[in-house]
């Protein structure tokens, strides 16, 4: 039964204000002492209701770029998301945990939608059908290859798939058209609004269950290391 006191009867870590909430060490101190509802609402927070790190200085330009996105592959800006340390402002990795961002740090966003995953899937199929029919000259490979085409199947079956571990080739329409987008962002954003960062990668989800699923999954595996 869904009862509104099991929502706002909330533990004393709920209570904290912004500044302790929004923090590196309120994630890894906190989040295992939440009951289920509110480690939801504290991921729900880091990575969709507080401003992006990034854009706290110009929330609205965060709007215009996911405006963009959202307008270049007809969605619904809703269903673009930043995640990582332009978002929360630190990093959440087991290697860098807590590392602050920086210009040298990327914009990772998380896109939504079954019909621009279902593309990017396509794309995947046809990059390893060429692959495996020796369609390629052995000089446009790379080193990362083989091990990309292995986790992108790995991802699919999860439910996810990252554009830019596909080549930028022009027969893959979805993927190239997506790492293309992002790298314009990368390159505009610093010399119109003097917003710098390194690059910009997007990893596409089937649907709602699977991203919220996967961060969850993401997250917990960091925080149990550090």
């Amino acid at each position: 039964m869904v009862n509104i006191i099991n929502y706002l009867n909330t533990s004393l870590e709920c209570e904290k204000p912004l500044e302790q909430v929004e923090t590196a060490k309120f994630l890894k101190d906190s989040y295992f002492k939440l009951d289920e509802t509110e480690r939801k609402s504290l991921l729900n927070f880091l990575t969709i209701s507080n401003f992006c790190h990034a854009f706290k200085i110009k929330p609205l330009v965060y709007e215009q770029t996911t405006q963009y996105i959202a307008d270049k592959f007809s969605l619904n800006k809703t269903q673009i998301i930043l995640l990582g340390s332009a978002r929360t402002g630190f990093a959440i990795d087991p290697n860098n945990y807590g590392r602050k961002f920086s210009e040298n740090s990327d914009l990772d966003f998380a896109i939504i939608d079954k019909i621009l995953f279902d593309n990017c899937v396509v794309d995947f199929k046809l990059w390893k059908s060429k692959t495996e029919n020796n369609e390629y000259d052995e000089k446009v490979k790379n080193r990362f290859w083989n091990d990309n085409q292995n986790n992108l199947k790995f991802q699919i079956r999860k439910g996810f798939i990252d554009t830019y571990k596909i080549p930028n080739f022009s027969e893959f329409k979805t993927t190239q058209q997506i790492n293309q987008s992002l790298s314009l962002v990368v390159v505009n954003l610093s010399k119109y609004q003097n917003i710098k960062v390194k690059e910009a990668s997007a990893r596409i989800y089937k649907d709602w269950d699977t991203f919220q699923k996967q961060l969850r999954i993401n997250i917990e595996s960091v925080l149990e290391k550090v």
